[in-house]
């Protein structure tokens, strides 16, 4: 492509944003949100406040943007930690739902993709959609040796109409955050960020098959089956998948009828869930009824594998900390990791501890098989809603899963506790991390971190004789950090480590000229300090 190309390329992209963000403006008046729409910095005119904003009114703008915002509305209806529960009502009304479109248009889609016709490739391949979303719609057929299998298809023109939306909501996320304070700590720019990856897997048809083939070699241990996938016929436009017979998890009547052991579903399915998230750390995130079915010997079978989670060792570290943490009742321990979390905003530290505790006195006596999920969840968004603290969006896709799963056990067995699968998950990944093998690598961690630590020493005990000899030396504090001196608070973040070993290099600093033993060994202990806080902070 020439330069002159590309220049043109950009020009037509920027002309079609620019009137796709007339269009959303309009929209904007439409649903009574002019006023609304000028507060975010979006027009000119007389600002409302965002508390002036109807549900109701922002549900139907998000259903008249298109896919990519009702989507986006989705994803907000399960941040419960940001958005309060009339919102959170509003918003699960959306639903990503559309007419199939007529076969004669994804025909030629389809044999582009498979390369070559149809009866080429298929015995049967059934005109008639079972099933159509914004992204894509399915068909069923049988292949030339017999088997029956899913043609799942992208919509034609979708990626360009994705691409522009998701431009475009990212702009006018910058634009609101800029425009109005209380927008900032929903960090929408950051959650779009996040949308936008998933949501780029999500139209790439050969990303399901291999997040299948993946998560669906973890369940295959936990007696779950999962679609095998015609790797010749898959690609980014077009996939095709073994077809799962058995009854839809949605339909609970008639599976009751075919006398499948509800109790024993529900108890697999929250292993899964539960297993896949902790365990194995890429999971399924959308586990609702409509992407199960329980097969055939009371087996469990998932599909849909086009979203999905990942939670990293880091992350999952963090979890423990954060469960260790509540166990032994340390507010203190809770409320760094919360702080974390949210990036160590300003909060009222005091307060905040306050309301933990009373959380934690809350569920203390409740045996864990009793408590409810759905109501811890509930506090703790209120908590943090209260104080502002958002999560980050890996953890609210976790929790979106959590929630979703836990709300469809008790759908197929109300008397379920999957509170109560979580204690032995607890102790194995307690056993893990105290095993000889965990152990030894964090051992080694720590000594290669000693060693450049030890390495380094000279040039900083240098630099300490440099200070002591001047007389003077040059200090600064910031104020969140003395106020954490002053608490003697665990450090909350990746960078609070450094404060303590800058205090004892000071002091050493300090005795130099009158106790140099002294002030080598405070030195090296600074040294260490600093290594195996960067250590802990990873």
């Amino acid at each position: 492509m020439t330069r002159s190309d590309k220049a043109g390329r950009g020009a037509e992209n920027a002309l079609r944003e620019h009137n796709r963000l007339a269009q959303v403006v309009a929209l904007f008046g439409k649903h009574g949100l002019r006023a609304v729409a000028a507060r975010f910095g979006f027009t000119e005119g007389q600002k409302a406040p965002l508390g002036s904003a109807r549900p109701e009114a922002v549900v139907g703008l998000l259903r008249d943007i298109g896919p990519v915002a009702i989507k986006f509305g989705q994803i907000l209806a399960m941040r419960s930690d940001l958005l309060d529960p009339e919102w959170i009502e509003a918003l699960t009304t959306l639903q990503d739902r559309v007419p199939a479109l007529p076969f004669e248009i994804v025909r030629p889609m389809i044999e582009e993709a498979i390369g070559g016709s149809i009866e080429s490739c298929f015995a049967r391949f059934d005109e008639e959609a079972l099933a159509a979303a914004s992204i894509a719609q399915v068909h069923a057929a049988t292949l030339l040796d017999g088997r029956e299998v899913i043609v799942k298809v992208r919509r034609p023109g979708i990626e360009r109409i994705v691409d522009v939306d998701l431009r475009l909501l990212r702009r006018l996320a910058r634009m609101a955050e800029r425009s109005v304070p209380e927008i900032r700590r929903l960090k929408p720019d950051e959650m779009l960020r996040h949308f936008a990856e998933n949501l780029d897997h999500e139209m790439d048809l050969s990303a399901e098959a291999r997040n299948s083939e993946a998560i669906g070699a973890f369940l295959a241990g936990l007696g779950v089956r999962t679609a095998k996938f015609e790797w010749e016929l898959t690609g980014r436009r077009v996939n095709v998948q073994e077809r799962l017979y058995g009854s839809p998890a949605s339909a609970l009547d008639h599976a009751r009828e075919r006398g499948i052991d509800l109790q024993g579903m529900a108890n697999t399915y929250s292993q899964a869930v539960l297993r896949m998230i902790i365990m194995n750390g890429q999971f399924h995130a959308d586990p609702h009824p409509g992407n199960v079915f329980f097969l055939a010997n009371n087996r469990l079978g998932f599909i849909d594998f086009g979203s999905v989670g990942t939670l990293l060792p880091k992350r999952r570290d963090e979890l423990v900390r954060l469960g260790l943490a509540i166990a032994t009742e340390d507010v203190a321990g809770v409320a760094d990791v919360l702080m974390l979390w949210a990036g160590d905003p300003e909060v009222d530290r005091d307060r905040l501890e306050l309301a933990l505790a009373a959380l934690i006195d809350r569920f203390r006596d409740i045996v864990l098989g009793q408590i409810d999920l759905s109501e811890v969840f509930q506090r703790v968004f209120a908590l943090l809603r209260e104080f502002q603290l958002a999560l980050p969006p890996d953890l609210a896709l976790v929790l979106r899963t959590l929630l979703t799963a836990e709300g469809f056990v008790r759908r197929i067995d109300p008397s379920y506790d999957i509170a109560s699968q979580l204690a032995p998950l607890a102790k194995e990944l307690l056993r893990e991390r105290i095993s000889p093998a965990r152990l030894r690598a964090e051992g080694g961690k720590l000594f290669g971190a000693l060693g450049r630590a030890t390495l380094s020493a000279p040039a900083m005990i240098s630099q300490l004789e440099k200070l002591a000899r001047t007389g003077t030396i040059p200090v600064s504090i910031a104020g969140s950090d003395l106020d954490k001196l002053m608490r003697g608070s665990r450090p909350r973040n990746g960078s609070d480590y450094q404060v303590y070993p800058a205090a004892l290099a000071i002091c050493a600093a300090v005795t130099y000229s009158t106790e140099p033993t002294l002030s080598l060994v405070l030195a090296l202990i600074s040294a260490g300090s600093l290594a195996v806080g960067r250590l802990w902070s990873r």
